[in-house]
């Protein structure tokens, strides 16, 4: 039984070190490449600072959303618990484990060391004479529907994913 864990990170901008938060976590588990959506992470993070208006605009999270939410102290642990040392699968997988590692050292917990799968390099490996790599033109090149409410929202950006990931390893 090989076990992978696709998963996805919305934020309130693309840099952490500039006071960028994680507004949201999801992951969902890939077991023998059959996609296990009942045991799938996702909690929405308290940023303890008003989300850019452009932010809501692509992912429809609102301040209303995470007032009440548990704040990264608190989900991250949870997160690396829910992870362990599984392999990860990520979309441009640099970003999310960037902002990932960012919190794990802020929070002063210990640093993942989990092998990462990224699925845009794999995009870009497996077609190499295509310019765009980003979710929605694999998901299109792959024949992937998704349903476009819930796209840029985490738990469905990880099941988008591990769907790619799964229909690309079929394909080397």
């Amino acid at each position: 039984m090989k076990k992978l864990i696709a998963f996805d990170l919305e934020t309130t901008g693309l840099y952490p070190e500039k006071g960028d938060m994680i507004i949201e976590i999801a992951a969902v588990p890939i077991i023998d490449d059959e996609i296990i959506t009942n045991n799938a992470f996702e909690s929405l993070v308290n940023p303890d600072k008003e989300i850019p208006p452009h932010i809501t605009s692509i992912n429809h999270i609102t301040d209303d959303m995470v007032k009440d939410a548990k704040t990264i102290e608190e989900v991250l642990p949870e997160f690396l618990d829910y992870i362990q040392d599984y392999p990860l699968v990520a979309h441009n997988a640099p970003f999310d484990v960037g902002f990932l590692r960012y919190f794990i050292k802020t929070l002063g917990l210990i640093d993942i060391k989990n092998q990462i799968i990224d699925t845009l390099a794999l995009s870009k490996e497996l077609f190499t004479q295509k310019t765009y790599h980003n979710l929605d033109a694999v998901l299109k090149r792959l024949g992937i529907p998704q349903k476009c409410k819930e796209r840029h929202r985490a738990l469905e950006d990880a099941y988008l994913t591990a769907s790619a990931l799964i229909k690309m390893r079929k394909m080397l």
